[in-house]
């Protein structure tokens, strides 16, 4: 009796060290959801799996503020549109709401040919809620996340 006893521990324990790695591999996916897609009244009869999606986070917005120094003419260009257009000495800042992530930016004098600075504008990669870019023809300086700006060529051509 004590025999069988041993023999059905030993079968219990063999069944729990099998279940384990079941119990574990949907805590280590605990991120995903579960959308079950059912078929509507009967259409189809054989059986539904569940779909597993990865829900992206929303994504955030940052507040980047284009300031020009200086009393030259410039114009700032967000992939390849042209956004702001400082003049004379009015209308030197404008700020923009964008989405978090990688913009081309390219500052130019009055002609799109005369580039001050190009690069890119890498936004919303920590928790800063706004960016200051403030330019002149010497020139890029960013306030608020100092990383945020990568340059691809600083020279004038």
């Amino acid at each position: 009796m004590a025999q069988q006893t041993w023999l059905r521990l030993g079968i219990i324990g063999l069944l729990c060290a099998s279940a384990t790695p079941l119990a574990i591999a949907p805590s280590a996916q605990a991120d995903r959801r579960i959308i079950i897609r059912s078929p509507s009244h009967d259409q189809h009869r054989h059986r539904r799996y569940p779909v597993y999606e990865r829900r992206q986070p929303e994504r955030r917005s940052v507040t980047v503020e284009f300031i020009a120094q200086g009393d030259e003419w410039a114009n700032v260009y967000i992939d390849g549109r042209r956004v702001f257009s400082p003049s004379n000495y009015a209308n030197r800042r404008k700020r923009f709401t964008l989405r978090e992530g990688a913009y081309d930016l390219k500052i130019t004098g009055v002609d799109f040919f005369d580039v001050w600075a190009e690069g890119y504008l890498d936004i919303g990669r920590d928790d800063t809620n706004i960016i200051v870019v403030r330019f002149s023809e010497r020139g890029v300086r960013i306030s608020g996340d100092p990383y945020a700006w990568i340059p691809v060529s600083t020279r004038r051509r």
